[in-house]
């Protein structure tokens, strides 16, 4: 069996195909690059899904500029209104104080706004469901261990592995080997999906190349085979009857039977033999 495969381009490099010679590879091998590139296919498809939907939210965002346009004219409409009830008040209290009175007023309702957003921000920080992970650590160390395992040794446990990763994000922050190459752009995406599929194109058209020879040559085969099996009993026949006539009908046509199924059998396994040769080749 001859292999030829290439180097696997990865990264930015642009091209991110395993190369494998369909016309000399055999069937493992050509499985196995199947193995390899249809993970790298998808992986680069959804990288590519990535970047079309950070242009949608391109998109998205645009069109949340002109609602914000739209809401910075609303707070002048507002600023507007606040100047009208400002000359209104005026009307029977100084304008100064008009205006003093609804400042401080609008400044205890955000003040009570704020605090309130806060505190509520602050409760569902983070947001990962820590009870139950924490119940969930507990019931298991209680199946492992029964009551030698207690919730303070659980929450030991977790502060061991906050710090471990901490630690580790510590690390690969310092390590320039351990971070990761940059995103291919989308002209390279695409430039190895194109080669990829192409490649994925003509192992899929060898193998289906392969499968009708050797379904034709299996044909042909048996077809020989059958031929020799019916003409067998005849030749087996004729040789017992130049052998002389020391046996009988009966049993010449007992040995006839006898050697039908063995020769049979015997055709049958070297089809069998050839035809996973050929396959394997």
């Amino acid at each position: 069996m001859s292999h030829s495969v290439g180097p696997s381009t990865g990264g930015t490099s642009g091209a991110g195909a395993e190369r494998t010679d369909p016309g000399t590879a055999s069937i493992l091998d050509v499985v196995k690059v199947f193995g390899r590139l249809l993970p790298k296919q998808l992986k680069d498809e959804a990288q590519l899904a990535k970047i079309e939907l950070t242009e949608k939210a391109k998109t998205l965002g645009k069109g949340a500029a002109f609602v914000v346009v739209g809401l910075v004219f609303l707070l002048l409409a507002t600023i507007a209104l606040v100047g009208a009830a400002i000359a209104g008040l005026s009307q029977v209290m100084p304008a100064w104080l008009a205006a003093l009175l609804l400042g401080v007023l609008f400044l205890i309702v955000l003040v009570v706004a704020a605090l309130i957003g806060v505190a509520t921000i602050k409760k569902a920080m983070p947001l990962v469901p820590r009870k139950a992970i924490f119940g969930l650590k507990y019931d298991l160390g209680v199946v492992k261990e029964g009551s030698a395992y207690t919730e303070s040794r659980v929450q030991r446990e977790e502060q061991l592995a906050r710090e471990r990763k901490e630690q580790e994000q510590r690390e690969a922050a310092q390590d320039p080997a351990r971070q990761k190459p940059p995103a291919p752009t989308e002209e390279q995406l695409r430039h190895r999906l194109k080669l990829r599929r192409e490649h994925l194109k003509t192992l899929r058209d060898d193998v289906q190349g392969r499968a009708e020879t050797i379904q034709s040559t299996t044909k042909g085969f048996v077809d020989r085979t059958s031929r020799t099996v019916r003409t067998t009993p005849k030749d087996v026949k004729s040789l017992l009857a130049q052998g002389g006539g020391t046996r009988s009908g009966a049993g010449q046509s007992g040995l006839g039977e006898r050697w039908q199924p063995l020769t049979v059998l015997a055709v049958a396994g070297s089809a069998f033999l050839v035809f996973l040769r050929r396959l394997f080749r």
